[in-house]
């Protein structure tokens, strides 16, 4: 859970324990294997520096939120620089001036439990404050977890390729049918079905080979989903 950049909240709900036991979960995990952490990190760089994170194939999660300032400042209408030529008083597009947005973002940094009572207090000045807080919030969490995640689907579908190209297995009458997660399933005649199984799960571990990592995959045979399994040994 922590590796998919769950936060202390979630690990601790997920766990059914209070947050200061997750969090000194999380904070062991982190001590024992540094390298989790400088990639949460190094990911959460990669997204505000570039809009996107990569799973390990290259192919792009765009979470163009992580480079929303946190806040936003913006005249009512009305306010600002007046049009001198309309007789609206329509406002001219200028920004508000950056002494204004200083203070204000200092005092949210300040007393972050009373952002009703500023955003008031900047309101009756004639700007409107917009709290992107909660969308950084939502895309941090998806930075690590689309990275981990996205990297597994990339992978199942490259095994499906293998598995669904394999001239061996048509040979042997394999169909594939359906991916479930990060399973496949498939049929053949039961004959066939220990053959099929070692090329199967060979096909599943080579999608992994750019990893550099050995990988393990089981294969398990039923004459139906769910069904009672089949000793492939005395096939």
């Amino acid at each position: 859970m922590i590796l998919y950049g769950r936060g202390i909240d979630s690990v601790a709900e997920q766990l059914h324990t209070t947050k200061q036991k997750a969090q000194q979960i999380q904070d062991k995990i982190f001590k024992g294997f540094p390298a989790i952490k400088k990639f949460e990190d190094d990911t959460i760089e990669m997204s505000k520096e570039v809009g996107y994170v990569t799973t390990f194939w290259g192919r792009k999660r765009r979470l163009p939120e992580m480079q929303l300032p946190e806040f936003e400042f913006k005249w009512r209408p009305g306010y600002g620089d007046i049009d001198p030529l309309s007789f609206d008083g329509d406002t001219i597009e200028s920004e508000v001036p950056v002494e204004r947005q200083r203070y204000y973002i200092r005092k949210l940094h300040q007393n972050p439990y009373k952002k009703r009572k500023i955003f008031e207090e900047a309101n009756e000045e004639g700007i409107w404050i917009i709290d992107n807080g909660g969308k950084i919030a939502d895309a941090t969490r998806q930075t690590v977890n689309a990275r981990i995640q996205g990297s597994a689907a990339d992978m199942s579908k490259i095994a499906g390729k293998l598995i669904n190209s394999n001239p061996r297995l048509k040979e042997l009458g394999f169909k594939l049918l359906i991916p479930i997660h990060d399973e496949y399933l498939g049929e053949c005649p039961i004959e066939n079905a220990k053959e099929c199984s070692k090329i199967f799960t060979d096909c599943m571990c080579e999608a992994a080979h750019d990893l550099g990592i050995p990988i393990s995959c089981d294969a398990t045979a039923s004459y139906r989903w769910y069904g009672e399994e089949v000793d492939l040994e005395k096939l």
